[in-house]
């Protein structure tokens, strides 16, 4: 059971992947719809007059091409096997440290991620090339390809981009740093859970979806993202057919760390 609990475990992350935040306490005040939640910068000009230029997080998050981000995500399993009248079941967690670059114009990216499994302190290393919509994944010595996109809609800043379509539940500022909160629909994550948390062919459920996004000096600093996740699948195992059910959380913190500077992405030899 152990051995499969940790084989379930490598499957699960080995596209394991992005999301989460920087920044304080929530505060008190009036939520404000996207248009409104302005990030206010200031610039002195003669006679001491003060400049003031309102920039929407939007703008800033359009301005954005290319990026460096660095992730700390923890991931908390449930996991249920039956087979016949037999039930197993486990409990499992997972600590995602992930440095990646983006480049949203030319459609590159390289995503470099560390999952630590507990108890048993498994690490997986895992390196992800992306051009356009081909992946190239190396982990354990072997690199496979295959085609997906969704890379492209649930990266930190596309993300980001796609929540500010929505109203804010909060909008505060606190130490200099603007905080947008947003309930988040579970379809809206759905490609994500899929490609970062749980196996292909999972029934996959996303709920409780909740996301910060952290604005200052006119800068997009970093966003933090929690939900829970249910999968389901039935798999032909060595005892006969299994039924295996996830139960899950996510809690994620993404720093982002350069904004518009260029790095070289090549595809890997494979």
């Amino acid at each position: 059971m152990k051995k499969l609990a940790i084989l379930l475990i490598a499957l699960l992350v080995i596209s394991a992947g992005c999301i989460g935040s920087q920044g304080g306490e929530k505060g008190g005040s009036q939520t404000k719809s996207p248009s409104q939640a302005n990030v206010t910068t200031t610039s002195s000009g003669h006679a001491g007059e003060k400049k003031h230029a309102e920039i929407t997080p939007m703008i800033i998050l359009t301005s954005i091409h290319q990026y460096t981000y660095e992730e700390n995500a923890s991931v908390e399993l449930k996991i249920t096997i039956k087979t016949g009248n037999t039930t197993q079941r486990t409990n499992a967690s997972m600590e995602i440290l992930e440095r990646g670059y983006v480049d949203l114009l030319g459609k590159r990216a390289k995503i470099v991620t560390r999952t630590i499994t507990k108890p048993d302190n498994v690490t997986l290393k895992m390196t992800r090339v992306i051009i356009g919509g081909t992946v190239y994944t190396e982990t354990l010595g072997r690199t496979g390809v295959s085609n997906d996109t969704s890379f492209w809609r649930i990266n930190p800043v596309s993300l980001a981009r796609e929540l500010l379509k929505l109203t804010p539940i909060g909008n505060y500022t606190e130490n200099g740093t603007r905080v947008l909160v947003y309930s988040v629909p579970g379809d809206v994550l759905l490609p994500m859970a899929q490609l970062y948390f749980t196996n292909p062919g999972m029934n996959t459920t996303v709920t409780d979806a909740t996301a910060e996004l952290y604005f200052s000096n006119g800068a997009f600093k970093g966003m933090k993202l929690v939900f829970s996740v249910r999968a389901t699948a039935a798999v032909e195992g060595m005892n006969g057919k299994m039924t295996v059910i996830e139960v899950g959380s996510w809690k994620g913190t993404v720093r982002i760390t350069s904004v518009n500077k260029m790095e070289e992405v090549k595809a890997p030899s494979t």
